[in-house]
């Protein structure tokens, strides 16, 4: 005999203007005065329908909002990377940390949801647009002709590229130099005597990738250096894979430039299996420093740029772009922090 159907859970209602005037008493309108902070009720009646208002939990329509003119205060932020990338990686949490301090110390917050592809990310963006669910967006991993920036250029919505170079209309390009982080990082391996440099790259579709291996190469012609790039797309697996190719050639590598402290880690770890000391054998750089660069063995060189600065800059070219009054903001500081993985090579 088979089991009845259980009944659908239902859907609590949110509750509405309509809700807290008849529990009060009062009319809509007396209601749509009060909680909105405006003249017309007596201060004894505001009182009666505010605590109303905190006892049905009601919260304001951005939809509503938004008709009337009225600003979300909020900054929409979408993660189109796999979650277990967002989750390693310690850029992530520590930009995310810069926006949304910056902005708090404006009454704005930031609204963040992550998406499988730039297909959702620019759905998501459309939704909370139409909604009115945010003031602007920040948009993080350009790549080259973004279909999300020509989406949110089109609804002429405010927008701040990371890493991007369009200041046009509702757009604006927080710019990064991508080049010269790699040309610091390239000259300490040169400095060190290193002939034969490779990078294991990232995601090859982003900007900011292109833009590290463009430096790359032309770092390694200016100065006679044989350099090789491979791309793990910022996925541990493909590091180590990519290690292993590496060091199967007839004459590998004497240095590897990892594109992210969670590649680095595996790279490092395919290494050690392969038999190869570090830095003895080959020297190893990540381009991102993070506290488990510093606890490894060997602790590990790395590119420290200060992402909680990148992220309070980016949210200061959004408040600018809104309208608020504009922050001042110095460069983000960007060096090579040398460590046990980095050592003159044993071999040419």
């Amino acid at each position: 005999m088979s089991e009845p159907a259980r009944p659908e859970p239902r859907r609590r209602k949110r509750a509405t203007i309509a809700d807290i005037a008849e529990r009060a008493g009062v009319t809509s309108s007396a209601v749509s005065l009060a909680v909105n902070g405006k003249r017309g009720v007596s201060d004894a009646t505001r009182a009666r329908i505010l605590e109303v208002a905190r006892e049905l939990n009601w919260r304001p329509s951005h939809a509503a909002q938004a008709l009337m003119g009225k600003g979300a205060e909020a900054v929409g932020l979408v993660l189109a990377r796999p979650p277990e990338v967002i989750g390693e990686e310690i850029f992530f949490a520590k930009f995310i940390a810069g926006v949304q301090a910056s902005l708090s110390e404006r009454g704005y917050s930031l609204l963040l949801q992550m998406a499988q592809d730039m297909t959702a990310e620019i759905t998501i963006h459309a939704g909370w647009i139409a909604d009115g669910r945010v003031d602007g967006s920040l948009v993080l991993d350009p790549r080259i002709d973004d279909p999300r920036i020509k989406s949110l250029a089109g609804l002429d919505h405010p927008t701040v590229v990371v890493g991007g170079d369009i200041d046009q209309g509702s757009v604006r390009s927080l710019r990064v130099d991508n080049g010269a982080a790699m040309r610091l990082v390239m000259e300490h391996l040169d400095e060190l005597g290193h002939a034969r440099i490779a990078f294991v790259t990232g995601d090859q579709n982003f900007r900011h990738t292109q833009e590290r291996m463009d430096a790359f190469s032309q770092f390694c012609i200016d100065r006679g250096i044989w350099g090789q790039s491979l791309a793990a797309n910022f996925d541990p697996s493909m590091s180590r894979s990519a290690t292993a190719r590496l060091m199967s050639s007839p004459h590998p590598p004497t240095a590897i430039v990892y594109d992210s402290d969670v590649m680095t880690v595996a790279g490092l770890g395919e290494l050690t299996a392969l038999g190869y000391a570090v830095p003895r054998d080959v020297s190893v750089v990540s381009w991102e420093d993070s506290a488990t660069c510093q606890v490894l063995h060997p602790t590990v060189t790395a590119l420290n740029r200060d992402a909680v600065s990148l992220g309070r800059m980016a949210a200061a070219e959004m408040l600018e772009l809104l309208d608020h009054q504009s922050v001042e903001h110095s460069p983000v500081e960007v060096t090579v922090v040398a460590r046990e993985s980095t050592a003159a090579p044993a071999r040419s």
